[in-house]
Order: structure tokens, then sequence, then C-alpha cells
């Protein structure tokens, strides 16, 4: 007798389940409703399973949605931080717009401040879509986190309660550099990118105001051209005193030459956004005739203190002992429009206890209010001798194993070399390149030598040394044992060598590569 022919699920079924010892491989007529029934068992389970990995795909997605949402809370709330309060709200909105809304009560969002600077965000939906997986489950939680945070300014110039004191103070806190800025007039190639309106206006005839070119990197008024950072400590019996030695240009030392030029300095209160101090308050300075913003008139003087054995300083602001710790940011910027102000004004800060103008190092002194530069540092550096060290930058430990870039503007005329020094004092090493990428190389040295022949960024330049109105940018390898190689100091400096004393007219800025609000987790 023939055998019957098989039909389609049996010769699809029939193999598989055969291998599995459920059926035989020939089925016979009467075998179809088994394999029928058997197929059917094994289907279920089958589908069961395919479905299940559509909802798997699905969670991933959600997942990854919910991860973008995370991270985009975390890095708009963590400005606002110590503000915890704000901080919250503000994730949350941000959470909302990118999908999870706490008005959902599956969705949970917790808000939660790590340190200072760290904000970690986390958001959980408790009943994530379920479509074929109810065999196995009932519901689902899916739950993403994001750590962001900010990396504050690098402190620049000084560990001490003053700033800029030039020769001023006696060892060990000689400084040998003054805080400078320069007039509206005065050519951009005079060692300042962001005072002057000007550029190319020192042709061979002599200095031109107004120019043909203005300076694209100009900061107009009322913005700040440079700025500070005065830390106060938030426990402390006695009020601070800010002092301003020699604010208005003058033609004596620490200034020289007959320009005029008209200098403002603003003082604004820490409030709860540290990260931001655009909102911060002007502060409220009680010492008798003082005002805060205060304008200092060319030629302008004041006698309201003796401090290293020089009268001239300024009492520009008291800060009650009750009043908040914190940062105060202290601003400056020379008059827009002025015209005979073709030059620098040089200028000191100092913060102490009850004006007394005693100073002391934050490295040893838990208790010492400190003034460091913020963002840019703009100096005169006028050493005795043909070698010096400047306070550059302090990098803390957390930069372990990151690219720290020096960024020097117009740096060494006149000089031979430079050289960045670590905490240790050794110098190292770094690449370097000009902004405009016509000069760069690499080495433990960055040769300044020579001012003729060299090419000028544009006409009508006074100047032909080598760096001459340029950003030279250094890039330096940090350690990653950084904080074993250098466990207390955590300063850097500068060092140059020239052939007679160092004097060089300069603007100096340090970073830590990367963005300043980031994602760490």
């Amino acid at each position: 007798m023939r055998r019957p022919r098989a039909s389609s699920v049996e010769r699809a079924v029939g193999p598989i389940l055969g291998r599995l010892g459920l059926v035989r491989v020939h089925a016979r007529r009467d075998d179809r409703g088994y394999v029928l029934a058997v197929s059917g068992i094994i289907m279920v389970p089958l589908l069961a399973l395919s479905g299940m990995a559509t909802d798997i795909g699905g969670w991933y997605a959600e997942g990854a949605k919910m991860q973008k949402a995370a991270d985009a809370a975390a890095l708009a709330a963590v400005v606002w931080l110590p503000d915890l309060s704000k901080a919250t709200s503000v994730a949350i909105d941000t959470a909302r717009q990118n999908g999870f809304d706490v008005a959902d009560s599956n969705i949970t969002i917790v808000v939660g401040q790590l340190s200072s600077t760290d904000l970690r965000v986390s958001i959980t939906d408790d009943n994530a879509p379920i479509f074929f997986s109810r065999f196995f489950m009932s519901s689902m939680t899916i739950k993403r986190e994001a750590v962001a945070t900010y990396v504050l300014p690098v402190p620049l110039g000084s560990p001490r309660n003053f700033f800029g004191t030039g020769n001023l103070a006696p060892s060990p806190y000689t400084e040998g550099m003054w805080a400078s800025i320069n007039g509206w007039c005065a050519p951009k190639e005079q060692g300042d990118p962001f005072a002057p309106g000007w550029e190319g206006n020192w042709p061979s005839s002599g200095q031109v105001c107004p120019g043909s070119t203005a300076n694209g990197q100009y900061l107009p008024n009322p913005m700040n051209q440079y700025e500070y950072v005065i830390t106060v400590p938030a426990v402390r019996a006695l009020p601070i005193v800010v002092h301003l030695y020699s604010p208005a240009k003058t033609g004596s030392s620490p200034d020289s030459g007959s320009a005029t030029i008209t200098t403002t300095f603003t003082m604004k209160s820490p409030d709860g956004t540290p990260f931001d101090d655009t909102d911060n308050p002007v502060t409220s300075c009680n010492g008798s005739g003082q005002s805060n913003p205060r304008t200092y008139a060319p030629n302008e003087t004041d006698n309201d203190a003796s401090i290293f054995g020089a009268g001239g300083w300024s009492a520009f602001c008291t800060i009650p002992a009750a009043a908040p710790g914190g940062k105060y940011v202290l601003g400056v910027k020379t008059l827009q429009g002025e015209l005979g102000s073709s030059a620098s004004n040089n200028y000191s800060i100092m913060a102490s206890y009850n004006g007394l103008g005693v100073a002391c190092d934050a490295r040893s002194d838990a208790t010492c209010p400190t003034v460091v530069g913020k963002n840019w540092i703009s100096v005169l550096a006028t050493a005795a001798s043909s070698s010096a060290d400047f306070y550059l930058a302090e990098i803390a430990a957390v930069h372990a194993g990151k690219q720290m870039e020096i960024t020097l503007f117009d740096p060494g005329e006149g000089g031979n070399y430079i050289e960045i020094r670590d905490p240790s004092d050794n110098r190292v090493n770094f690449t370097y390149r000009t902004a405009d990428n016509l000069y760069s190389g690499s080495g433990s040295q960055l040769d300044v030598s020579g001012c003729s022949g060299w090419a000028q960024v544009g006409p009508n330049r006074s100047s032909q040394c080598r760096y001459n109105e340029r950003f030279v940018v250094l890039t330096v390898d940090l350690p990653t044992n950084y904080a074993t190689l250098y466990p207390t100091n955590k300063w850097w400096k500068i060092h140059y060598n020239f052939s007679s004393s160092v004097t060089d007219r300069s603007t100096w800025s340090v970073r830590i590569i990367g963005d300043p609000v980031h994602i760490t987790n």
C-alpha cells in the first residue's frame, strides 16, 4: 500500500519533533491530529518568546530615551547648586520636557546633591508598557540615572590674600607682577586683548585713536573686562576690607606716562547660584565713604591705608563679619570711548581682616581669604632679576590624567624663553601652537627670543616679536598619580628668562580641557 503524502505542516514540523523524540518523522494518516496538537502546544511558547523579544526591544528604547532625559535634567540642574530646591525644580521640568512627567503616577524623579559640584538625577518608570510578555510578568520597572559635574574655573595668579602687588610685599611674598588693564585707546598689541577698542593702530608714525580697525575681542561697557574672585571664609569674627593700591591711572609708579584712564571697580556678593555670576547682587560696602561700584578718575589718589610699608591704598569695600561667606566677584573695566587712554593702569588687590593688611597663605591657613583671577589675568611682570617665577594656576587633584591648556597673549617680548613649572618646581613638557597656527612645536621651553623678521598679525603694528598680539596655546598632560606627586601644594608657575630684568605686559588664562558642565556617570 502506498504511503500517504505528508502534509506541509508535517514536512515542516516533523523533522524537528522527530529529533526531539516526540514523533516519528514519517507520519501516517491517523497521526495528523496528534502532530497538529503538539505543533499547537509548541507554537504557543514560541509566539510568547517572540512577543517578549519585541517587548524587550521596546524596553531598551524606553531606557535609552529615559537616559537622555536624565542626562539633560542633570546638566540643566547642576548649575543651580547649592540651591537644591531650585536644582530639583529645574531637573523635574527638564525631564518633563523630555517625556517623563512626575504628574504620571508611575514616574518618579529623585534629585540628590553628591558634593558642592555634583548632582545626581534618577528617573524611574514603575509601569513600563507590556504587550506580549504578560504570560511571564505583570509589571516592568525601568530606571536610569545621571550624575552631572560642574568644573569650577581654575584659580589664577595667587594662593594668598593679595594679587598683583609688584615689588611691594617683602620676601617670601614678593610677586614681581602688577595687575594691569589697558585703556580704550591703547593698542591691542600692548598685551591686553579685551580692554583696547582697537587693533592695528600703532603705525610707524605713532599711535592713532580712534583706530581704523575695531578690536574684535573688545569687551564693551558695561561688561567687566577682567574679574577676580575674593573667597571669604564662612566662619569669621572680623570684617574683611578689600583695599586697592593705585586703582586710578597716575603718572607715578606703578604707572608711567601721562595717559588718562578712567577705571571702574564693581564687587558682587555670592548668592544661591555660585556657578552663575550674572545674577549676583552688588555688595553693600559699609565702610565710611565707600561706594560700590566706584569709578576712579585719572590721577585720583587715596591714602586710606599703608600696607607692605606703602601708602596709596584705597579702602574699596568692607565686608561685615555677619555678611555671608563665599565667592565675591570683583570686576574691573576702563572707560569706553575715552580719548587719550593709550596706556595701561597698574594696580593691586588685597583682602585682609579689619583692613590691617596682614598677609596670609590659604595653603597653610584655612581662615585666609584669597584673591584669584577668574578666567583671565592681565599682568605687568616687572621682576628685578633676569629669571623669575610667577604663580599661574591652582590645579586640583580631581583633574589627574587630564590636559591643562595654558593660553598666553603676547608673551615674552624681549625675553629668551618661557617655561611651565609644576608644584614641585620642575619644568614640564608641553606642545604649543599659536591661535593662527603659524607657529607650533613641543618641548619644555617656549622660545620667545628675537624681535625682528617675524611675520606680523597685520599692518600698522609696532612690534615684530614672534608672538606679538598672538595667542599662544600650551597643552600639558597632567599625571594620573597627581595626588601622590603633589599632596599639598597644587600651584603651578610660569617661569620667565630674560637677558636683563624681566619686563612683560601679557595676559594669561588656564583651563582644563573639557566642558565645564558634563556627565560623569
